[in-house]
């Protein structure tokens, strides 16, 4: 029986498994021809693109090291002097501002939609198995990922001088590293399979660049937030440039959010058809790592349930996390054979959720004090903006009449809005049950808390944790 042949405007599939990233792969030979130590080049890395503020306080030379190999400085000064198109800023720009108004959905979907359902495929979900990045490491890989789409969301990140082309940079580089170090390594055990064809291939490239676009899309339109197809234009512009800069080839690249999705479904089809092993356990990893988030456990699995619906692969969930969890949780796994059946059960799903949404509601609570002062600890040291004698007196006069000027934290905000998911809007009693509607609203409101608790999670003194840019500090709320 002759194999389906997985095709995309006349390229196999199959055959970009055979190819990785051959400017980054060549520049990491360089490294090890001349014998660096690849501890060294991840510390010169993380200095390249730490997560300290560099705006505006160095030029290409300054960040390059010349300790690196000249074959990785010239990939680097490269994409630092790439001279975009006014089309292109047009749309980086557009991009940006939806960022800054659905980026906290946008993490949301990231995390409950885009992450879980991709692991589903298992070539590339061994190289991160391989690499335990998110077996042991789970938390920082995650983190890490939201902070790459930070870095690359940020106002004005494609000029030099901003973190944007840098960190794409640097993870394009350690994709690099990483090929060199699984494709070299013969003594573990664990070896790549050639079958699996090329750790990190052009055809995992580019399905990973396009979750950030097209699963975004999807995600909105279960959370009723659909972008218009303008928007969409010019999101997908900005992230298949991210992709270019990160290795992915010319004729990989589609035209518009249509053929994307073309593309996007064929390599679903292509990848998701093995048996999955590693992609469960990075499932797992992810769900644990939402406790940071001080999620309970079911409420998670309740909202992945959720946003893995899916009309390609309607049993995603079940696949994914049914082997971790389905002995402890039965009833989140249940599959019926009628309509009537699963009307029901969604009833009965809907009254697990109002539960838990309401224990989380009280925790979050209890909690806030500490993910508010957590963010404020952990920001580095800033300039403190003193005001002048007219505005301090308008503060006076506009204190004295009951008029405050500080504003609400972000958590204090969006606990706010599970409060009024689950209390009467006029009455303000407590709801006894969820409508569909109110249930999307409160998965709305979580994006933001996640986004909340995160700002948190950098180490003063280390580059390490997470960091918002400060563009984004006021405009969301996070300074208290």
């Amino acid at each position: 029986m002759a194999k389906t042949k997985y095709e995309w405007n006349g390229i196999n599939l199959e055959d970009q498994r055979l190819i990785m990233d051959p400017p980054a792969d060549d520049a990491i030979k360089s490294l090890f021809s001349e014998k660096k130590d690849m501890r060294h080049l991840t510390g010169l890395l993380k200095k390249m693109a730490k997560n300290d503020d560099m705006v505006g306080m160095v030029k290409n030379d300054d960040v390059v090291s010349s300790e690196l190999p000249k074959a990785l400085q010239d990939l680097i000064k490269e994409e630092l002097d790439f001279k975009f198109s006014d089309t292109d800023i047009e749309y980086f720009n557009q991009t940006q501002k939806i960022w800054e108004k659905k980026g906290m959905k946008f993490i949301f979907i990231l995390f409950f939609r885009a992450l879980p359902y991709t692991y589903r495929a298992e070539k590339p979900a061994n190289v991160l198995r391989m690499t335990k990045l998110l077996i042991t490491h789970a938390e920082r890989r995650i983190f890490e990922t939201a902070q790459f789409v930070f870095d690359v969301m940020d106002k004005n990140w494609w000029t030099p001088e901003n973190k944007g082309i840098l960190t794409a940079t640097k993870i394009r580089i350690m994709h690099a590293g990483m090929r060199h170090v699984i494709l070299d390594d013969n003594t573990s055990d664990d070896q790549w399979n050639p079958e699996w064809g090329k750790p990190i291939s052009q055809e995992d490239l580019i399905a990973t660049n396009q979750v950030f676009s097209l699963e975004f899309f999807h995600g909105l339109q279960i959370l009723g937030d659909d972008l218009s197809p303008e928007e969409q234009t010019a999101w997908f512009h900005t992230w298949k440039t991210i992709g270019k800069i990160m290795g992915v080839k010319d004729d990989l690249i589609a035209k518009n959010v249509e053929d994307a999705w073309k593309l996007q479904h064929t390599v679903y089809a292509h990848l998701f058809k093995d048996k999955s092993h590693s992609g469960i356990m990075l499932a797992e990893a992810l769900v644990e790592t939402m406790n940071t988030f001080h999620l309970p456990t079911k409420l998670t699995l309740i909202m992945m349930r959720r946003m893995l619906h899916d009309e390609q692969f309607p049993d995603s969930f079940e696949k994914m996390l049914g082997p971790s969890y389905k002995d402890e949780f039965p009833e989140l796994f249940v599959i019926h054979a009628t309509t009537e059946e699963r009307n029901k059960h969604e009833e009965e799903l809907r009254r697990h959720h109002h539960t838990e949404l309401k224990d989380y509601y009280q925790k979050l609570n209890e909690e806030k004090k500490t993910i508010i002062q957590d963010g404020i600890d952990n920001k580095q040291n800033e300039p403190v903006a003193h005001k002048g004698w007219f505005q301090k007196i308008v503060d006076f006069l506009m204190n004295l009449v009951g008029i405050s000027q500080k504003e609400q934290h972000l958590i204090d905000v969006h606990i706010g809005l599970l409060h009024n998911v689950l209390h009467h809007k006029d009455t303000g009693d407590p709801l006894e049950q969820l409508e569909e509607e109110m249930i999307l609203d409160s998965m709305s409101a979580m994006g933001g808390i996640m986004i909340a608790i995160l700002n948190g999670h950098f180490r003063k003194g280390k580059e390490t944790g997470f960091r918002i840019p400060k563009t984004l500090q006021d405009n969301w709320q996070l300074k208290g």
